[in-house]
């Protein structure tokens, strides 16, 4: 046993040897790449300023980011004193005692990362590592990222000063809306150089490179305020000021600068949002676009916004040649529309901007890009009418504009046609049906004349009679990215949503129709460029609608034009045109949606802070915008036809269970309470699959059958059963077998 003992303790130290040996030439390369990063790049890297250009279809220079006037260099002796005091107070009070790395940081980092099974990885960064992290990496939170910063630290720490280290990192601090560095900061804020700022106006300034979106000035003063204090009571507590100067300090109010930019326009600001989306993309940031709470939501958000502000920041630094797809013609066709249309509503809020205001965005129907895009109306006060592009930015309902995405393309993908008779129920006793929507009964009308004169009750059965996940699972595809477990009503058929959408989503939407059913996801980027090297990919088509739904669509929307709720358009030009109108309550947002062979075109009328508006509906202001619009592009058309394909033959997918399982025999060995997703455990899921199973067993008798009666209480069992059903998908797949069990009558 001895002897045992002593050879396996041998055995345990050869390796713990080998693995100490390992680790450290693992360890000794990884240093000297990140010497050799650190010296080939040299001083330099430290104060580069290249610009970020973006040009329109023209090749025209549309902006140009990051210009010299964003980004002073100061020298470490020219750095007010309190700057450095606050940063080191607030980020790293060890910086003079340590080499780069705060190993005790590191560990907590670690035990944070296992701890959350990967999912998380934060705090333990340095000075010299936020450094390191700003101009060697980027911005993606991974353990690799981590240990190559760590590395790249004590390079840097080896190759530089302690007082070089804070100059280089005092300058390329990010302190949003596009400032870098403390003296870009204080004349973008402050309207002074940094030697002249207070000392309440450093410790703000100094607040925001820790969350540049969190901490904005401009848009979040009081999360700034509330930092600032902070750093005032760690330079307090770390003897850089007294007592009497944090009191003074904390008292101060501060005033910001009103924003200075170069570029204001609708079209520079989307293109800007569209590349920094693509960023995040290329980055790993997984976009969402239904949640199952208010709190999913708000966490999802909380982290959008972070990594947004990272690419942001990205994108500014410089380097990059993007190229759009943007047309100074149709620009300029589509802000003229606006304005001649709106031109009678000159009320103005407190700010000099006016109450009434538009926005459109035109669509490519071949390509899928954006050509022009507005966010709001024209005014000699621009550049404050400007701060807010209403294209992208603001979320409102759709009203009746949304019934062709959710309800009747959706139906007729499953198997429902112009002439299926629905139900046109009371709307106002929708409440008290509650959960029963499938029992909804009203006049007959047919599926076509519906959908022509937008009919509220006969949408809401529709929506009904498909399962409104069934509809809202279409919006999800198309990348609508506000949609809520609330909207889970049948109420959402006439758009009433918790967030809405915006003339993006719904102009790229709408092209689904024109392009046989397949979605590309809107953007106007066409190339991007970063030091010689194409970056951009394509977005992938997906198909959403079959391409024989599209086509019924095309000609249902035509129809509106010709009999329904636009016919006061009077379209006369020799190519076709379609689309739907969209007002919501008391008139506070109209909309109009639609194209011609050629392009996509969503427009929106409303005011900022919604209220009504006399004599506005989709029908009104946005028709007749649409119809200003597509004229003009009519005379130029090169499609004189929507294009249509033939659907791919689809083999039977659905799979149909022979017999009801056992409860324990869905994920067994697993805890009842265990939770699969928020709100949803695996006691939901085995409850749901039994509802699931014994579905698909009464499916099997109603195709057995051939009496009447049995199959008319065997549908009523499958529906009840169905109601049943908890989770989204599976309810989902559920309701799409009742649909192709309805549409064909049973086999």
């Amino acid at each position: 046993m001895k002897k045992f003992l002593k050879r396996f303790f041998i055995c345990i130290g050869i390796l713990l040897l080998a693995a100490v040996i390992t680790g450290g030439i693992a360890a000794g390369y990884l240093y000297l790449q990140a010497a050799d990063t650190v010296a080939e790049a040299g001083r330099e890297v430290f104060s580069e300023n290249e610009s970020t250009y973006i040009y329109n279809s023209d090749k025209a220079v549309l902006a140009k980011l990051n210009t010299g006037e964003d980004r002073v260099y100061l020298p470490y002796e020219d750095i007010p004193e309190n700057v450095i005091h606050a940063f080191i107070a607030v980020e790293d009070q060890r910086f003079y005692h340590h080499f780069g790395v705060d190993i005790i940081g590191i560990l907590r980092s670690i035990s944070v990362y296992v701890s959350s099974g990967g999912e998380e990885l934060q705090g333990g960064s340095t000075i010299t590592q936020q450094l390191a992290r700003t101009v060697f990496l980027n911005n993606e939170v991974t353990l690799e990222r981590k240990i190559k910063e760590a590395f790249l630290a004590l390079a840097l720490e080896a190759a530089y000063s302690k007082e070089d280290i804070l100059e280089f990192y005092i300058n390329n601090v990010y302190f949003a809306n596009g400032a870098y560095g403390i003296e870009a900061a204080a004349r973008s804020y402050f309207g002074c150089s940094a030697s002249d700022l207070t000392l309440s106006q450093t410790a703000l300034l100094c607040a925001v490179p820790n969350s540049p979106s969190w901490y904005d000035p401009r848009e979040n003063l009081d999360h700034t305020i509330s930092r600032r204090d902070k750093i005032l009571g760690d330079m307090l507590e770390q003897g850089y000021i007294s007592q009497e100067e944090y009191d003074e300090a904390v008292e101060e109010q501060p005033k910001i600068k009103e924003e200075e930019t170069e570029w204001t326009d609708y079209e520079t600001t989307y293109a800007v949002d569209c590349a920094i989306r693509y960023l995040m993309e290329q980055d790993g940031f997984q976009f969402r676009y239904y949640f199952d709470s208010q709190l999913a939501y708000e966490g999802y958000l909380e982290s959008y916004e972070a990594v947004y502000e990272r690419e942001r920041e990205e994108l500014y630094r410089g380097g990059y040649e993007i190229q759009t797809s943007l047309d100074q013609e149709k620009q300029r066709l589509l802000q003229e529309q606006i304005d001649e249309n709106l031109a009678d509503f000159t009320e103005t809020d407190e700010n000099g901007v006016y109450e009434l205001q538009g926005a459109a965005c035109l669509v490519d129907n071949v390509t899928g890009k954006v050509v022009a895009i507005s966010g709001g109306r024209s005014q000699e006060n621009q550049k404050s009418a400007n701060q807010l592009n209403r294209a992208f930015q603001s979320y409102r309902q759709p009203g009746s504009s949304i019934k062709p995405l959710l309800v009747y393309g959706p139906a007729l993908d499953q198997g429902y046609t112009e002439s299926s008779v629905l139900q046109e129920i009371d709307v106002s006793l929708l409440e008290e049906y509650k959960g029963r929507e499938t029992q909804l009964t009203g006049s007959p009308i047919r599926l076509d004349q519906a959908l022509y004169n937008s009919k509220n009750g006969a949408a809401c059965y529709l929506l009904a009679q498909i399962g409104v996940p069934t509809g809202l699972g279409y919006l999800e595809n198309m990348h609508f990215h506000r949609l809520m477990y609330s909207d889970q009503n049948v109420v959402s058929a006439l758009g009433g949503f918790t967030y809405g959408t915006n003339v993006v989503e719904m102009a790229g939407a709408y092209r689904t129709f024109a392009n046989s059913g397949n979605y590309t996801e809107p953007t106007c980027i066409t190339s991007i460029v970063y030091k010689g090297e194409e970056l951009y990919e394509e977005p992938k088509e997906e198909r959403v609608y079959k391409a024989s739904t599209a086509e019924k669509m095309l000609n249902l929307l035509e129809g509106v034009i010709q009999y329904g709720t636009a016919r006061r358009m009077y379209w006369n030009e020799e190519v076709p045109a379609a689309g739907k109108t969209g007002t919501t309550n008391d008139n506070r947002d109209g909309w109009f949606c639609g194209m011609i062979p050629d392009y996509t075109l969503s427009v929106w009328v409303g005011c900022d802070t919604p209220q009504e508006v006399t004599g506005l509906s989709g029908s009104s202001y946005p028709m007749r915008i649409f119809k200003g619009i597509m004229e003009e592009l009519a005379q130029e058309a090169v499609l004189t036809e929507f294009s249509t394909e033939e659907d791919p033959e689809e083999e039977e997918t659905f799979t149909y269970a022979t017999e009801v399982k056992n409860y324990s025999d869905y994920l067994p060995g697993r805890a009842d309470e265990e939770e699969l997703s928020p709100g949803y455990t695996v006691a939901n899921y085995r409850q749901d699959h039994i509802l699931s199973d014994t579905v698909d067993v009464l499916i099997r008798e109603y195709n057995s059958t051939a009496d009447a009666s049995r199959r008319e209480a065997l549908m009523e069992e499958i529906i009840a059963t169905k109601d049943q059903i908890y989770g989204r998908t599976l309810k989902s797949e559920v309701e799409a077998k009742i649909a192709q069990l309805n549409a064909s009558g049973g086999q």
